[in-house]
């Protein structure tokens, strides 16, 4: 197996063009990699391309030219049921928002990707239990998103990502909307079971604490992708 976890080669991705809508290039040829268990930070201010390059990343966008590797093997991004199978057993999202199924528990929002894939209830159950209990919230797993803080839907998310072991995590200023000590809590949660459960990720934010969390920082410049 590939020790590079995601290849980007020669990526380039245009909007506009058409009309009066000016052209606007976002990635010109740009080449990037993840390797296996490494966490990057991918800083840049809002409106630099952070989301379309997680959407590309993520195999959401198919409207780019360039290669996707992942775990080694070349992805057709405009194959839809490839990249739905692709992206079902190897990535994790987490997004500003939590997207949280309010009608659901919290325990049974994170056990859903298992009982969708045909896990026995009883067993996902019990992986679920434990990732609450990891993340301090052992005690609201009954609970639904609206009697939970914006601290800990966010926790229910990222679990929710993580539960089906993904082998590379998307999060996309995952801490976005909560206050600085909430943030640092919940990055803290989100490094530990990345390492814990040997996920690669890419987290994009515009706050600066997260960058001495993760093994390596990145940000957009330019249509490419610079190390810092």
């Amino acid at each position: 197996m590939s020790n590079t976890v995601l290849k980007l080669q020669k990526v380039t991705k245009i909007f506009g063009g058409k009309g009066d809508v000016p052209l606007v290039e976002i990635f010109n040829g740009m080449d990037f990699s993840v390797k296996t268990n490494e966490v990057v930070g991918l800083f840049s201010p809002s409106g630099s391309g952070k989301t379309t390059f997680l959407q590309i990343a993520g195999l959401l966008d198919s409207k780019f030219s360039g290669d996707i590797y992942i775990n080694g093997s070349i992805v057709d991004a405009k194959n839809d049921f490839q990249t739905s199978r692709v992206r079902r057993k190897n990535i994790g999202f987490v997004f500003q928002f939590h997207h949280l199924i309010q009608e659901f528990s919290a325990l049974e929002n994170i056990i859903f990707p298992l009982l969708f894939d045909g896990m026995p209830k009883k067993i996902a159950v019990k992986k679920g239990k434990h990732l609450l209990e990891k993340v301090g919230l052992g005690k609201r797993m009954d609970n639904r998103p609206a009697e939970l803080s914006g601290g800990e839907q966010q926790r229910v998310a990222i679990c929710r990502a993580i539960i089906n072991e993904p082998t590379l995590l998307l999060a996309d200023e995952p801490t976005g909307n909560l206050d600085q000590s909430t943030t640092s809590r919940v990055m803290s949660f989100l490094i530990e079971l990345i390492k814990e459960h040997n996920i690669s990720a890419i987290i994009a934010s515009h706050n600066p604490m997260i960058s001495k969390l993760v093994d390596k920082n990145a940000k957009i410049a330019d249509g490419k992708i610079l190390y810092n």
